[in-house]
């Protein structure tokens, strides 16, 4: 724990992740980027989304990846149960435990809050067909609009949360950089899609990115205490 609690853990695994949020989200709340990232995505004069029921946006992005995390969650609750009946398991035991937490406070974290920040989607603002007047992220809707759901995004959350491996094998450098790449990757694929369908902005998959971290981060150091494996051979380091 005394290594976690550094100075260069905290500078590197909080401080520069808050600045670089701080830095997107600002900029995407002072400029129209959300809107032009949008864009491409949308055709004003059928007043469609074209990709929003495509196989791969709709079928392969979004229920694919839906289905894909759900497995990975369910074989680390599996993993985590038998680690009680099966002794050579019993040393992913805490690994198993805290990716399946990460994954389900993550993804239950962003579904909370679409269900009570009231904001909408793409595809309900006038600007793209919808009957709702555009306004950002964080201007007031106009009095009697429909209630908004779609704040922050929570298909990406189930990529984002994936950041956890990062932390599962944080004395593993090339596993622990490979395990952000893969939730990194992911996050910013399952934004993607729900881009192209007109369900989220960009900078609602930052605010996703930036919770799912924090949760990661969080589990890390305060619930499982910097460590994840019971022992660590004299092979094991740090990955900064």
């Amino acid at each position: 724990m005394n290594k976690c609690l550094c100075l260069k853990f905290w500078l590197l695994h909080a401080l520069l992740p808050f600045t670089l949020f701080v830095l997107l989200a600002g900029l995407f709340e002072a400029t129209d980027w959300d809107l032009r990232f949008t864009a491409p995505f949308y055709d004003p004069m059928l007043q469609v989304w074209p990709y929003k029921h495509s196989w791969w946006a709709s079928g392969l992005i979004h229920t694919g990846g839906k289905y894909l995390v759900l497995l990975v969650g369910l074989c680390a609750l599996a993993a985590w149960g038998g680690s009680f009946a099966f002794h050579r398991w019993r040393p992913w035991r805490r690994m198993a435990l805290f990716l399946c937490l990460s994954i389900g406070l993550g993804t239950g974290l962003v579904a909370l809050g679409k269900q009570t920040t009231n904001r909408h989607c793409p595809w309900d603002y006038d600007l793209y067909g919808g009957d709702v007047p555009y306004v950002q992220l964080f201007e007031s809707p106009p009095a009697g609009c429909k209630e908004g759901k779609c704040f922050p995004a929570g298909h990406a959350a189930g990529g984002f949360s994936l950041m956890s491996l990062y932390f599962v094998f944080y004395y593993r450098r090339r596993l622990a950089l490979a395990g952000l790449a893969i939730g990194l990757a992911l996050g910013v694929l399952f934004a993607f899609g729900q881009v192209a369908r007109g369900a989220h902005f960009v900078s609602h998959n930052i605010w996703t990115a930036a919770i799912c971290w924090l949760v990661s981060l969080i589990l890390y150091v305060f619930l499982f205490r910097g460590r994840l494996v019971p022992v660590v051979d004299a092979d094991s380091r740090e990955v900064f």
